[in-house]
């Protein structure tokens, strides 16, 4: 099977746009959306079919993605809001049926932290929050996981040498049980 992939835009004007392309890139050229189209040669027959779509708002960033397998159905579908300072704050996925698959806030600090990341079900009830605590270096030195009744589940724990550089992530059970230990070095 001989595979042509040819990239279509919905601005040809800007034919090096990609999914890959920088929001930066997105931003300066005002493009406000791609399509990625396959085109594949079989018994000599071509056959067309949309592999991808993204759509983004003024600063660049994607507030639509949607996937496609190769039959033309669904293989996701995303959008997102992000706030005033471009932080992503909301998520929506859904699977290859459609049917909604989460929903995720995410709320930040003045420094722009990420604080505290809530997955919630199609109902807008709680299934998992991640709670973030930051040391006064703006390093991460907490990460905790907790189900709907705000048992904890995960809890991981960040340590940083006397430069500012993190040595060590050790992650616990609900139990408080260490399940993972990674150790981070640096050559000089």
């Amino acid at each position: 099977m001989k595979l042509i992939a040819i990239f279509v835009f919905a601005f040809l004007s800007f034919p090096f746009v990609s999914k890959a392309q920088s929001k930066k890139t997105i931003k300066k050229l005002n493009i406000k959306s791609t399509t990625i189209t396959i085109v594949e040669t079989v018994d000599d027959k071509e056959k067309t079919r949309t592999d991808a779509y993204q759509k983004f708002n003024k600063a660049g960033q994607t507030i639509e993605d949607f996937e496609y397998n190769k039959d033309a159905t669904f293989k996701k579908k995303e959008f997102k809001k992000y706030n005033k300072n471009d932080d992503l704050i909301e998520e929506i996925v859904f699977d290859e049926k459609g049917v909604f698959k989460k929903k995720t806030t995410i709320e930040y600090n003045s420094n722009k932290d990420k604080i505290a990341e809530c997955l919630l079900d199609i109902n807008d009830k709680l299934i998992e929050k991640i709670v973030c605590l930051y040391n006064t270096n703006g390093d991460k030195i907490v990460e905790q996981t907790t189900d709907s009744k705000g048992k904890v589940t995960k809890k991981s724990i960040y340590t940083y040498d006397k430069n500012g550089l993190k040595i060590e992530k050790k992650t616990t059970d609900s139990n408080g049980i260490v399940v993972s230990v990674k150790k981070y070095s640096y050559g000089y």
